[in-house]
């Protein structure tokens, strides 16, 4: 059985085209939201993002979500080496 015939190529370029191009849609969709929002100006609550205080929370935002990635098996690691002797 071979996979180079016109049911299998449409089949499969069908799947490809959904499955690069299904996000593109909401997305659009929310660009559109977006572009017709109205402008609000900045108020007391706005935190501005040209002062050292955002850079400093941008920087420990991305060491948080850093560590959280490779925390579980970091804590992991140990318990397996135990069950595994």
């Amino acid at each position: 059985m071979g996979t180079n015939n016109l049911f299998y190529n449409i089949a499969l370029g069908l799947a490809m085209l959904l499955g690069r191009y299904w996000l593109m849609i909401p997305a659009l969709a929310i660009a559109g939201a977006l572009a017709r929002k109205k402008h609000i100006p900045p108020s007391v609550g706005t935190l501005p993002t040209h002062t050292p205080l955002f850079i400093v929370w941008l920087i420990t935002v991305v060491i948080i979500v850093g560590a959280l990635s490779f925390f579980p098996a970091l804590s992991l690691g140990p318990f397996v080496e135990h069950l595994v002797r």
